[in-house]
């Protein structure tokens, strides 16, 4: 019995070994795994957040994929040059979008409140082409400072600094939503005398918002720079059904707003398009009109891109007819780079020595 009785004490303290040895798990061990999966997904959630924040102007895609650019920037107050990035150029290697046929009638669309007259040429300079100037290379902006060149805008609120110099309009844009900040901190009384709207805002792969969008923000950043003395150019669209219909649901939303020209882009390789739409703009809206794109080239997918003759051709209908008509007021022909982005290279307009090709002197004196 004796032994009975210690073989069954060494079985309980056994068993009490075994259950003492198996506590219960700390609450602390717990929550500290718990809180390093957390500490894992914060991290990982402030990256992207960081990424979010970081993104400005210098990720701004611009009409057309053009080389990052390192121009020194002038500022109303003589502030320092912005540094490389500051001019909101992208790499980005997407390539334009096709434009439809344009077309040349359009529904009735809302008159634009403060709407002047067309009363001819009313730009100060007096000059009608301008440069789309994505260049990183200031050097040889002067080159481009040319009888018949008054204009210059950056697809974005920076400017090269020095045009005043050359006699060049330096002209500030609000590309989209990503340039709110830049745009807000730069166009200021005194920096400019003319600003340019969203960069087609009918397009997805470009500013991409809707009518109602654009008004809002027209109303908030642009429109009040009237006050300011600024000349408001408005968004310009593709000069397609879906630009037309663009500009008439915007000025339909843009309830008091101010507009003193408007502007659209055109790729096509029948210059007679370009003419009819800048009519139907004109007639429509009775406003003056500024193309701050154009260029040579066929994105129907079918039937090849134009000659060279054809080129000369083209750019010799577009010069007389804005030449000739008053309410044209500016326009701005594409090709002042030196990688066109997939756009027919015979419309190049800046030469391998950093001057104006053939066809650029042409455009600009």
């Amino acid at each position: 019995m004796a032994a009975i009785k210690l073989l069954n004490l060494f079985a309980l303290v056994s068993v009490a070994l075994v259950v003492l040895s198996a506590g219960p798990v700390s609450v602390n061990a717990l929550v500290a795994g718990d809180g390093s999966r957390v500490a894992r997904h914060v991290r990982g959630h402030d990256a992207v957040a960081k990424r979010k924040r970081d993104t400005s102007s210098t990720s701004t895609a611009l009409c057309k994929p053009r080389a990052a650019s390192s121009l020194p920037v002038t500022t109303a107050t003589s502030t320092p040059a912005a540094t490389p990035a500051d001019l909101g150029v992208s790499t980005a290697s997407t390539s334009p979008s096709a434009a439809p046929a344009p077309t040349t009638t359009s529904s009735p669309a809302a008159t634009p409140s403060s709407t002047p007259s067309s009363s001819g040429n009313s730009t100060s300079s007096g000059k009608k082409w301008g440069l789309g100037w994505p260049n990183g290379d200031a050097s040889y902006l002067s080159n481009f400072a040319r009888p018949n060149v008054g204009y210059l805008y950056t697809w974005s609120p920076y400017l090269p600094s020095g045009l005043s110099e050359l006699g060049i309009e330096g002209i500030p844009m609000l590309w989209g939503y990503n340039q709110v900040s830049d745009f807000q901190n730069l166009v200021v009384a005194g920096y400019a005398n003319y600003v340019l709207g969203p960069n087609e805002p009918n397009e997805p792969s470009q500013s991409n918002m809707s009518p109602a969008d654009g008004a809002s923000l027209w109303q908030q950043y642009i429109n009040p720079l009237q006050n300011e003395g600024y000349k408001l150019i408005s968004p310009a669209c593709t000069n397609d059904q879906s630009g037309l219909d663009w500009y008439q649901q915007f000025f339909a939303a843009c309830s008091g707003c101010h507009v003193d020209a408007i502007a659209f882009h055109a790729y096509t390789t029948d210059a007679q398009s370009v003419i009819d739409y800048a009519n139907t703009l004109h007639s429509t809206y009775n406003l003056p009109v500024w193309i701050t794109e154009f260029a040579d080239q066929n994105y129907s997918g079918t039937g090849g891109q134009a000659t060279m003759d054809e080129v000369w051709s083209f750019a010799s209908t577009i010069i007389n007819f804005v030449d000739s008509t008053d309410w044209l007021e500016v326009a701005f022909p594409f090709g002042v780079m030196y990688d066109l982005q997939g756009v027919n290279t015979d419309n190049s307009l800046l030469a391998s020595d950093g001057y104006p090709t053939s066809l650029g002197y042409t455009y600009f004196g």
